[in-house]
């Protein structure tokens, strides 16, 4: 005879079954809120062991010089509003689809679009990079041309059958990348190594096309609704957040945080207003190096649009062209006369020998209501065992590189339209 034990058994397995399953679906948001209000991913640097771009034969000069030539693409896509293929800076991993398929994805805080490799792909470059499957994820879904959604995303393009959404992207060295809108199941894992997935993610499901430098796919963190960032607003507080060690430190990862980061508003952190139009920037009124100040003159009786944009994706900074020589120059007379060196390998003007930390004055960046003092690492940046180099650059416009926001967590509060800024070692 059944024991009272053996009767509840059933009752027992069911229930705890029940709540094993409500875990799961509910894992996602309860992550967030677990989290204070947000949740970390590793970003890897391009020039990382860890990255499929690692090349061990280049040099620091040429690296550095590689990272030039990628900022000046960077700059071209800004001034062209044409994507311009440069392989990226950051990657993060990323899955799709039921159950989860992880690559790598170049991160883009720069592009609104995101996009993945899929097969069959009739033309992917031949780097080993993973590549989606839709047949093998449950949960795919092609994005109908007709719909709301299609609209929204690709400006009512379908494919040649007028069935699904069509998905393309254009860069400005001729090369562009097609496929399929659709609709899947995003997995982020953190940090930590917990999973949190977003039902209904909608993504380009890319299979052919003459393909950039751009790994198995991009994350688009840009302002427009088919971001990722704006696509994940309700679960992540309309607010994203990255830590980026120096260039010198690219072995280990930074950081890219989704939601709430109690860390960035803590003592000593500066806030600017966000100013989001195709892009995000800021809204730069001087720099000043010692106990000069030069005036940042360039669209300064706009209150409605910054004047030097943000991006993660350019690693140098970049200075209209007339304010860039006195920047240069002022800081030239601020560094006493040390010796100036021409490094071959290394297109700058503004090179030395060596510098210890204390021969750098200080130069500090004032954003509209907030004073941001650069730490030496995002001033000058080391070519070689003999020489370093200013980590800015003369062009058109202005834009905030990597290196200048190195060893800072800068947080993007979109809903308030606020960017923060803290120090911090991002190598830890």
């Amino acid at each position: 005879m059944p024991t009272s034990l053996d009767m509840r058994l059933p009752h027992i397995f069911l229930t705890a079954l029940a709540a094993a399953i409500l875990s799961i679906s509910c894992s996602t948001y309860l992550l967030v809120e677990a989290n204070n209000g947000g949740f970390t991913v590793d970003l890897i640097h391009r020039d990382s062991p860890k990255s499929p771009y690692y090349n061990t034969l280049l040099t620091p000069s040429q690296r550095l010089n590689n990272a030039f030539q990628r900022s000046l693409d960077r700059a071209e896509q800004f001034a062209s509003a044409t994507m311009t293929p440069n392989g990226g800076e950051y990657l993060m991993k990323v899955s799709y689809g039921t159950p989860p398929f992880e690559t790598l994805a170049v991160v883009e805080t720069g592009s609104d679009h995101t996009w993945t490799q899929c097969l069959p792909c009739t033309s992917c470059p031949k780097e080993d990079f993973p590549r989606f499957n839709p047949k093998n994820s449950s949960t795919f879904e092609f994005v109908p041309c007709n719909s709301k959604t299609c609209d929204v995303f690709s400006n009512s393009m379908c494919d040649h059958n007028f069935t699904n959404c069509g998905f393309i992207v254009f860069y400005v060295d001729s090369s562009f990348t097609e496929g399929d809108l659709a609709s899947e199941t995003l997995t982020l894992e953190g940090s930590m190594g917990e999973k949190l997935s977003f039902p209904d993610f909608i993504f380009g499901c890319v299979q052919d096309g003459k393909f950039p430098k751009e790994g198995a796919g991009v994350v688009g963190l840009g302002v427009k609704k088919q971001s990722m960032i704006s696509q994940l607003n309700s679960s992540i507080n309309e607010k994203f957040s990255y830590c980026l060690g120096p260039s010198t430190d690219v072995s280990k990862p930074g950081k890219l945080r989704f939601g709430d980061n109690p860390g960035v508003l803590g003592e000593g952190a500066v806030s600017t207003p966000l100013f989001l139009d195709s892009t995000y920037s800021l809204k730069l009124e001087a720099i000043s190096i010692a106990d000069i100040r030069l005036e940042y003159n360039e669209d300064a009786t706009s209150s409605t649009s910054g004047n030097i944009l943000i991006d993660s994706g350019t690693p140098y900074t970049f200075l209209p062209t007339f304010f860039y020589f006195r920047f240069e120059s002022t800081l030239q007379r601020a560094m006493e006369s040390r010796e100036i060196i021409f490094d071959p390998e290394f297109n700058t003007t503004l090179c030395y020998p060596s510098l210890l930390d204390k021969h750098i004055p200080n130069v500090t960046m004032h954003f509209t209501g907030a004073d941001l003092r650069l730490n030496p690492e995002n001033i000058f940046v080391r070519t070689s065992n003999s020489s370093v180099c200013l980590a800015f650059a003369p062009y058109a416009f202005g834009i905030l590189g990597n290196m200048a926001q190195a060893n800072f967590w800068v947080e993007y509060d979109l809903q308030n339209k606020i960017v923060s800024f803290q120090h911090a070692d991002c190598t830890k």
